[in-house]
């Protein structure tokens, strides 16, 4: 058996964790550590180490003899002890591949990934002890009116305490679940060695960016105050908007559904101005201009988008420019695609402006002009391109072509789906073959299908990808679109069907193997509560905690929403019906493809720096660029021998930013 130990790090800084990252936060010269905690899981020897201690030889001597070293959020504790365990106070170094995260454990077992949550979702014997939040404000932050931490030695004995409760927790957590595979461990060292590269940013066009979204919000928080007679003076205030707006649309339940938050069992109605509220009330045909006004500002100066000028520029190195820790490994827990935070550049908008484009906005801003209006939609297209590569380097970007459109016939694997990889493998437009196939003959109306109907949408989905591309067809239009993309393609609703199908055989019959096309079912009872196991072709697992049969059908936890700490609600449920299903193994498989990639890239000295969804991409010398480009898409197009019979089509680009020569 390996030696394991667990590791638990309190620190204190001056700099803002959540604001700038653990990067940023454990290079600091302000970071210190409070106290750490170490347990050998194999035989639960425990220290608990404080700075004005000299470690101990028997801790030294374990340390260096473990196999593993385990810790909830890895990456946080390695830079710590990396930076200042191993440089301020002598402890030995541990081989950066010998970190394994339980955080990401937590991930892959469909639990939420934060220890709190995790230790009352597992319903471990041990919990994360709140009263650490009151700890932490008070010694970990300095006091905002004296500028000092607090270091009273009865807190610290506190601190102690805590830490040490954190390790316990954790052990107590992932005992109960389903540990990482050596696959699992391997792609998440993978990841975090494209964190350790980190993406540059355009620091000056973040700079600007940011100016210019301060000053539009001034003149937004004017106008606002105009058109409400002073009630609203700054795009923050929805909450007052929203108040007022409930009084406003009493009489009209058309308006006031649209602020109506989801109905709880045995609680008063609710409402909301958040996005998605907005976002209905200005589709509504009866919202009054005057209020139609009030609501497109307050939506304007809200964009998001806009704030991740602030976090990249936070997050960034102040040598480098560059960010580091972005890329979250199995960060979508229920079907273990990566994701992203902080930067957050999986939610960056597509629709941006070119290298010439942006560049002639950056002059413009740096005289002081004005820019295209609405000011924000404008600054929000330009955070894709303040991403940038080194000097004397460009991006080669590889970006697999409609991949979950082949991987869902892939895997239903039927004489009918296979008909549509054909149309792939041979190079056939598969927008077009979807339309010809429903006699409709219009690419674009093919091509909404495509990427809305594969997972059991209907005419929500089909509008709503439509709306995405500026395609306008009716309901009822929109239905019978819907009726003949099914007709034409049997095969989806029979692999949906199938899936929830063998969901529920295997639920009925534990520890027995149940399958629906290229998937396989298991329900293990020892595991979570019971926990429906998914197997993807390549054996990754895919989960479904405290699964369980509900009016025919099988419903699990659904670990995204979570009840307040130390109540006693349950967690949320969710269904597991067939069009869901359908979706998460396409999409844990599509993850799957892109793990192996990467593996491989970085594995043969690629310069990987972000993959983002599908892409993939490689920060290339500019001499190396083409010739890399090439390489990236052999990799990329590469068939595993679990995928046999898919065919995978990436054509990488190369992009660079233009000279920063002024454009008249």
């Amino acid at each position: 058996m390996p030696i394991v130990i667990m590791i638990d790090m309190e620190t204190k800084s001056r700099v803002d964790l959540k604001a700038c990252g653990a990067d940023r936060y454990a290079a600091d010269p302000s970071t210190d550590i409070l106290c750490c905690s170490f347990i050998n899981k194999d035989n639960g020897q425990a220290w608990l180490w404080f700075p004005t201690d000299k470690p101990p030889a028997e801790l030294v001597l374990a340390l260096k003899l473990a196999d593993e070293y385990e810790a909830h959020n890895a990456r946080f504790d390695q830079l710590i002890y990396e930076y200042i365990a191993v440089g301020d106070y002598g402890f030995p170094a541990i081989p950066a591949h010998k970190w394994v995260c339980t955080s990401a454990q937590c991930r892959v077992n469909a639990l939420p990934s934060g220890l709190d949550a995790a230790t009352r979702a597992s319903n471990a014997k041990h919990k994360k002890d709140h009263s650490g939040s009151a700890l932490i404000r008070r010694m970990c932050i300095p006091n905002k009116k004296t500028g000092e931490f607090e270091t009273s030695a009865a807190l610290l004995g506190k601190m102690g305490k805590y830490c040490m409760q954190d390790s316990r927790a954790t052990i107590s957590m992932t005992n109960g679940l389903r540990p990482l595979s050596e696959k699992d461990k391997i792609d998440w060292q993978i990841n975090e060695r494209i964190n350790d590269k980190g993406v540059k940013i355009d620091r000056e066009l973040a700079e600007l960016a940011q100016e210019y979204a301060a000053d539009e919000k001034a003149e937004l928080g004017k106008r606002l105050s105009v058109l409400t007679n002073g009630l609203i003076t700054a795009v923050t205030q929805t909450s007052r908007l929203r108040d007022h707006l409930i009084k406003e649309f009493a009489a009209n339940l058309q308006l006031l559904t649209c602020m109506t938050k989801p109905p709880v069992e045995g609680e008063p109605v609710k409402y909301t101005l958040d996005k998605a509220a907005r976002s209905q009330l200005l589709d509504c045909d009866w919202l009054d201009p005057h209020w139609r006004e009030v609501i497109d500002l307050i939506d304007q100066g809200g964009k998001s988008s806009v704030a991740k000028f602030t976090r990249m520029l936070n997050m960034a190195d102040p040598d480098t420019d560059r960010v580091h820790g972005a890329f979250i490994f199995a960060g979508a827990g229920q079907t273990q695609r990566y994701s992203s935070k902080g930067l957050q550049v999986h939610n960056l908008k597509r629709e941006c402006f070119n290298a010439k484009e942006t560049e002639q906005l950056k002059w413009a801003m740096r005289d002081g002009q004005d820019i295209p209006t609405p000011v924000m939609d404008t600054l929000a297209k330009l955070l894709r391109p303040a991403i940038i590569p080194e000097a004397g380097h460009k991006f080669v970007v590889g970006d697999w072509s409609a991949i979950e459109a082949r991987m869902l016939p892939w895997l239903a694997d039927t004489d009918q789906s296979k008909a549509v990889l054909g149309v792939f493998r041979e190079g056939r437009d598969i927008y077009m073959e979807t339309a010809t196939a429903m006699r409709l003959h219009d690419r674009q109306i093919g091509k909404v299908a495509v990427l809305s109907l594969g997972f059991g949408g209907s005419v929500g989905a089909f509008q709503a990808m439509a709306k995405n591309y500026g395609v306008l067809i009716t309901d009822s239009a929109a239905q019978s679109v819907v009726d003949k993309w099914r007709k034409a393609n049997k095969w989806a609703p029979k692999f949906w069907g199938q899936l929830e199908e063998a969901a529920v055989k295997a639920v009925r019959a534990p520890e027995t193997v149940y399958t629906a096309g290229r998937i396989r079912y298991i329900y293990i009872p020892t595991v979570l509560g019971g926990t429906l196991m998914c197997l993807m072709p390549n054996d990754t697992v895919i989960q479904y905690p405290y699964a369980k049969i509900e009016k025919g059908g099988v419903t699990c936890m659904k670990a995204s929403v979570q009840p307040k700490a130390d109540s006693e609600d349950e967690w949320p449920r969710m269904r597991l019906w067939g069009g869901f299903l359908a979706e998460n193994v396409t999409q844990a498989a599509s993850a799957c493809l892109l793990r192996e990639a990467l593996l491989a890239l970085v594995g043969d000295g690629f310069p990987v720096v972000a993959h983002v969804h599908d892409e993939v991409v490689l920060e290339a010398p500019d001499a190396e660029a083409e010739e890399m480009a090439v390489d990236l898409q052999q990799y990329m197009e590469y068939t595993p021998d679990w995928a046999a019979g898919l065919s995978l089509k990436a054509e990488p680009a190369i992009k660079s930013p233009v000279a920063e020569t002024r454009q008249d």
